[in-house]
């Protein structure tokens, strides 16, 4: 495990740091530096977050089948990491709105043929990050396209698994995939890409509804002012489309029309 502090432009509140944590192997969102810190997009994210609270905001990096766990047992405020956005999900933690859409694509050799269709991943290997909706939407589809999931600690390790012959595709994130495509010449990503009308958001412990709150106000803030698009096109090398839920802000509070969604109106109220 990994720990280091954002520290916010302006004065900590009196009611002291958030803990928060996310999983410090998956690119673009989160990776290693040479100094043991970690950068990427949700960093970035998180960071101009707790500029917009005033507040400091202390990160565990740690593996993702067990940030879940530490979020249930209380060890954390909230969780940076970008979570898919499910029904399931919404009732066990207070959910904030989308920030990033959650389409999911292949990563394979890059000297092998290209993937156009699920036909061709019959009888294939596929490995995935465990316990993520990668995981759960492989899985569930192994009946239906007769393929095998094979499960990894990250990301990177199932991006690994490929490069080494040990699976024939990995699924991933788009955003991901790009990511790892652009750093490892010896992969590339499908044409194939699965549309899954889902969102990434940040869960918070179900304790805390006043703290979704605070942080649906600033991301709303981070996406009207211009912030959320210059961070996506940093990271992405894309700016992300006008009118897409990157630079979108939802009505009221947590993802529309899922648990614990609150329906308060409000009006942006932006440091």
């Amino acid at each position: 495990m990994v720990t280091f502090t954002l520290l916010s432009a302006a004065p900590v509140l009196a009611d002291g740091p958030l803990k928060s944590a996310l999983d410090g192997n998956a690119p673009p969102y989160a990776q290693p530096k040479m100094d043991g810190s970690v950068e990427g997009l949700t960093v970035d994210l998180t960071k101009e977050i707790a500029k917009r609270l005033g507040r400091e905001i202390t990160i565990d990096a740690m593996a993702f089948s067990a940030i879940l766990p530490a979020l249930q047992a209380g060890t954390y405020d909230m969780l940076s990491v970008p979570l898919t956005a499910t029904s399931e999900r919404s009732e066990a933690f207070l959910l904030t709105e989308g920030i990033w859409s959650a389409d999911m694509d292949f990563l394979l050799p890059a000297n092998g043929a290209d993937v156009t269709d699920f036909s061709q991943l019959k009888g294939k290997v596929i490995s995935t990050n465990k316990g993520n909706a990668y995981e759960k939407w492989a899985r569930e589809k192994t009946a239906e396209y007769g393929w095998t999931v094979e499960s990894y600690g990250s990301l990177s390790d199932a991006a690994q698994a490929v490069t080494a012959g040990r699976a024939d595709a990995a699924i991933v994130g788009v955003a991901i995939g790009l990511t790892i495509a652009k750093k490892n010449p010896a992969l590339k990503v499908s044409e194939l890409t699965i549309k899954t009308n889902q969102y990434y958001s940040y869960p918070v412990a179900r304790t805390n509804p006043e703290l979704r709150k605070q942080l649906d106000m600033a991301i709303e803030c981070i996406k009207s002012d211009g912030t959320a698009a210059k961070l996506y096109e940093k990271w992405l090398g894309a700016a992300p489309h006008k009118a897409s839920l990157e630079v979108t802000p939802q009505p009221g509070y947590g993802p529309v029309g899922m648990g614990n969604y609150d329906p308060t109106t409000h009006a942006l109220t932006c440091k």
